[in-house]
């Protein structure tokens, strides 16, 4: 049996979505927790250095190319495929270009920029590592979450594509 692409692309786009989901989770339920209980200067310092060694991961290249790759398959669905499919996949990409590209641009990169010019020993590092905590992590939540549904939406799209005949 020959698949269309488009099917391996939506179970390659459910597989990255969903590792996403598994590091955005990680850091919500345990990572910013367990740094909120550190010296406000140790948790700084150790988020500091995550921030700046997570711009040359595969991570953070995921997070940037699911949305371009998403728009992609998105408006290709649009001209190619009917019903469920064509659903899912647009929806797979709105939801991660708005809940996760869009969060991380608009949220929680400045909040970091913003985190790495501090100097950890000020005063002024101390007051805002608290809120930093608090809103970085309500911000990633969103990410998570949207994550777990574009890993669902192209899950739905695969089998959509093969239930339906479509590839």
């Amino acid at each position: 049996m020959t698949y269309d692409w488009t099917l391996y692309a939506c179970l390659f786009l459910a597989l990255w979505s969903a590792m996403v989901a598994g590091v955005f989770s990680a850091f919500s339920e345990f990572i910013m927790p367990a740094l909120s209980k550190a010296e406000p200067a140790s948790g700084i310092e150790a988020m500091q250095h995550i921030n700046r060694d997570v711009i040359q991961t595969s991570f953070v290249a995921g997070i940037l190319a699911i949305p371009f790759l998403s728009v992609a398959l998105a408006i290709y669905a649009v001209t190619a495929y009917e019903g469920t499919a064509r659903v899912t996949l647009v929806l797979a990409a709105a939801i991660y270009a708005v809940s996760v590209f869009g969060t991380t641009i608009l949220g929680n990169v400045p909040m970091n920029n913003r985190l790495d010019a501090l100097d950890r020993k000020r005063a002024e590092a101390r007051d805002y590592w608290s809120e930093y905590v608090r809103e970085w992590t309500r911000f990633n939540h969103v990410r998570a979450l949207g994550s777990v549904l574009t890993a669902g939406l192209y899950l739905a799209a695969a089998i959509a594509l093969v239930s339906s005949g479509q590839v």
